[in-house]
């Protein structure tokens, strides 16, 4: 029984030991990785890597959000702004990724598909895509540390943002009068919080092209929280 009970512990030591290794090694891999750090932690070409992948995404959220304003808004200017929205930010998506490849050799997935994936399917859905894989070996899409098995980096999605995919896809379902209240209301919050994220580009980006692109993030992103909230204000007293 002695002898069992010491194999027994032993065995269980070794799990351990095991366990905490690898834990320690994912939480090593995590802290060297810029790309799961807080941009305002960043700076140089560690800034520009995460800020080029989180912004990414970002953009991707807007151009998801702005499609049923665009086909169902109570307003004209609603849909107009909306599909502004969508060109703009495809745009500067495209751009951001160029750049990665070209300075960096980073291959951003298209987060505009992983988030039409995530809506349509939810994590089943991006585990079903061909490709893909959780590099920290959790099913939680668009959190850090995930990655393709091809070779891309797939964008970080805070926890803050993941909370808005069950919006972004109930907004489809609201007649018009009430998705253009909800659109106008979240997409000033999810403006700012792309401006915030601009702000800390002048002094810690390594390169002019991401400064020329973040002044005009804040910019054109400040303009249309003023122009949303008028219209709140003028259509519906908010």
């Amino acid at each position: 029984m002695n002898t069992r009970f010491l194999s027994l512990l032993a065995a269980l030591a070794v799990a351990l030991l095991l366990t905490f290794t690898s834990m320690t090694i994912t939480t090593s891999r995590a802290q060297m990785d810029p790309l799961t750090q807080p941009l305002d932690q960043l700076n140089g070409d560690d800034f520009d890597k995460a800020f080029l992948s989180q912004m990414s995404m970002h953009h991707a959220m807007a151009v998801v959000m702005a499609r049923p304003a665009v086909a169902q808004a109570a307003h004209q200017e609603t849909k107009d702004l909306a599909q502004g929205i969508i060109d703009e930010q495809t745009k500067e998506i495209a751009q951001m990724r160029s750049w990665a490849k070209d300075w960096y050799g980073m291959d951003i997935a298209d987060p505009v598909a992983m988030m039409d994936s995530m809506q349509q399917g939810g994590s089943s859905g991006m585990q079903g895509m061909p490709g893909m894989s959780m590099s920290n070996g959790h099913g939680m899409p668009g959190m850090p540390g995930m990655s393709m098995s091809n070779g891309h980096e797939m964008p970080g999605m805070p926890m803050g943002q993941m909370s808005d995919m069950p919006m972004m896809a109930s907004l489809w379902k609201l007649p018009p009068q009430r998705l253009e209240v909800v659109f106008l209301s979240q997409m000033i919050p999810h403006h700012q919080s792309a401006i915030d994220m601009a702000n800390l580009v002048p002094d810690r980006a390594a390169h002019q092209e991401l400064k020329d692109l973040a002044r005009n993030i804040i910019q054109s992103q400040g303009n249309e929280i003023g122009t949303m909230n008028a219209w709140l204000s003028a259509w519906y007293n908010l």
